[in-house]
């Protein structure tokens, strides 16, 4: 579906409610038809009391009915707009959780917080309120058009005379107000950024107190901001004001067209009252349309942003094995870039045995994680073949997969929800009993018990009320839960103190019993026993082996060993300071 089929999609679930709206324009036109009428018939001389009280009685039911159409427009209007609202947000949820993290390095948070929030808001309001108004505003000045020409055809063409004119001018008028839309839409998206991100990074802005300049970028985007609203409006109001007036200009071609006919008995007094008293709805009628146009133009603009994300293809994932099973993982001949510029990974051969203990080492940026985010099917390769158990990664579902890996990351985040909740998000269903004992696993079932509420403790926004050792173990509790076979740590005891070190050291030792463990590490005196230790370099593997094989063929590795023992053994010695 492209965008434009999918804009057409979101318009349509008003169905319903632009029938009520045909009824309730059409109605609103029979006062007219039926004053016009008696007047005509008084000026006729043959007006009786019973058409006096027929006519009342047609007056009064058109405009009851219409309120009753209107109504039902409205309820319908805004129960379609607010089920597209959710539907809409809905989508976009589960379009995100389908994305690769590679989507999400291209798309900040505040640009997509943004969308979900803003973009989607503006969809409500012009289906709720923009759409309405519109249709009600198209709808009578067609009718009226109708009838006038009934009345005669000549005063019909006389009043739309002017509307060719109003159709090429607004065609011109729309490509620029799609410009100043664009600028302003793009203006909302940085100050939303800017804003989140300001929020997020309060403590240390404050920390710079008179040295920092954020707090001035951020002014500076929200004053850009209200310049392209008011440039926004002003692009719209002029352009406006000068279609009414070329619609007026039909107005009064038609009185004078009116005034000829009438003069020569070619029209009736009444027929030539009516068409102006229609003419000057007919105006109305579009000056409203005027004046709800730019809703018209952030639909549009809010859609495109929306359609970014829902028309975006994720990666493609087979299910060829919905109950994979575990087993040795190789990289065969696999490369990997995450733009087209800079290759990240080059012809990676490598092997993790099944339930064997790996180490990746190696400088910043020498693509240890990458190997683990290729692994977790965050990423595919670009070339060669990455599987597990003999079992191509390509072919297997989301779920399959995450059914096998599980990760520990350096930086944890918890959900402000029950620590008991936070921990069972590795199995849903998982029991009481279940949790407390993967706790227990996980070295933090006592610092839980010693908190006034236990496990049902709330973890606060993103785990605040608990350190970065705390939150480490309760999500090695989570895996320890969740039971995958195959387990990666990414630098998981980078940042943590040394007593919380102790119990992490812990936790992974009870977390990895009888599985593959993949360890992405800084501190190489934790890694020396493993099985296999895999030295990277610039995205290249330089050798792979145990400690003592490496040590004396690897001159990286040994250099690195070096370098951490000196580290190690680093202090800071008193001296004597000169003043």
């Amino acid at each position: 579906m492209d965008q434009k089929a999918y804009s057409k999609q979101v318009k349509n679930r008003n169905f319903a409610s632009n029938i009520f709206l045909t009824f309730n324009a059409i109605l609103g036109t029979f006062p007219s038809l039926v004053v016009v009428y008696m007047v005509g018939k008084i000026m006729d001389g043959t007006i009786k009391k019973e058409l006096i009280i027929q006519g009342a009685i047609v007056i009064t039911a058109s405009l009851a009915l219409k309120a009753f159409f209107y109504g039902l427009s409205i309820w319908k209007v805004h129960e379609g707009a607010y089920n597209s609202l959710s539907e809409i947000r809905l989508d976009l949820i589960k379009q995100l959780k389908k994305m690769s993290l590679g989507f999400f390095q291209k798309r900040k948070t505040g640009d997509l917080a943004n969308i979900v929030n803003h973009d989607v808001e503006q969809v409500e309001v012009y289906l709720a309120h923009g759409l309405p108004e519109i249709m009600t505003s198209t709808l009578i000045p067609v009718a009226v058009f109708i009838i006038i020409s009934i009345v005669d055809w000549r005063l019909g063409i006389a009043l739309v005379c002017t509307a060719p004119l109003m159709i090429l001018f607004r065609k011109i008028m729309n490509k620029i107000w799609g410009k100043s839309m664009a600028k302003y839409a793009e203006s909302t998206k940085i100050m939303s950024e800017d804003l989140l991100e300001y929020i997020a990074t309060i403590p240390v802005i404050k920390a710079f107190a008179r040295e920092e300049n954020k707090t001035k970028k951020v002014l500076d985007h929200m004053s850009e901001y209200i310049t392209w609203v008011k440039k926004v409006m002003l692009s719209i109001s002029v352009p406006m004001g000068l279609i009414s007036m070329m619609l007026e200009g039909g107005l009064v071609v038609m009185v004078i067209v009116g005034s000829i006919l009438l003069s020569n008995g070619a029209v009736s007094t009444q027929g030539f009252v009516l068409a102006l008293i229609l003419g000057g709805v007919f105006l109305s009628a579009f000056a409203k349309l005027a004046t709800f146009q730019h809703y018209q133009i952030v639909f549009g603009q809010s859609i495109e942003s929306i359609y970014s994300v829902i028309g975006e293809k994720p990666l493609p994932r087979g299910n060829k094995y919905p109950n994979p099973k575990a087993g040795d993982i190789v990289f065969d001949k696999v490369d990997f870039s995450y733009t087209p510029e800079k290759k990240v990974l080059h012809d990676i051969n490598l092997c993790f045995r099944e339930k064997s203990v790996n180490a990746i080492v190696g400088a910043s940026g020498c693509g240890k994680s990458t190997l683990a985010n290729l692994i977790m099917g965050f990423w595919q390769p670009d070339s060669g073949r990455l599987s597990i158990g003999e079992q191509d990664l390509n072919d297997m579902s989301e779920d399959a997969l995450s059914s096998l890996v599980s990760i520990v990351q350096q930086e944890v985040f918890l959900f402000n929800l029950s620590i008991e909740e936070n921990i069972r998000i590795g199995k849903p269903h998982a029991t009481k009993a279940e949790i407390i004992e993967a706790a227990k696993k996980a070295q933090i079932h006592d610092m839980i018990m010693s908190l006034p509420n236990g496990y049902e403790t709330l973890a606060g926004e993103g785990g605040t009320k608990f350190s970065g050792g705390e939150k480490q173990r309760i999500s090695i509790a989570r895996m320890i839960l969740k039971n995958a076979p195959i387990i990666i740590l990414d630098e998981a005891t980078a940042a943590i103190d040394p007593s919380n070190e102790k119990l992490i050291q812990q936790a992974i030792s009870n977390l990895g019993k009888d599985k593959t463990l993949i360890m992405i590490a800084h501190h190489l005196n934790t890694i020396t026993g493993a099985d296999q230790i895999v030295v990277m370099d610039e995205g290249h593997v330089v050798a792979s082996g145990r400690h003592t094989e490496l040590l004396s063929s690897c001159g990286m590795y040994a250099e690195m060993v070096e370098k951490q023992s000196q580290v190690d053994s680093w202090q800071i010695k008193d001296e004597e300071i000169l003043v």
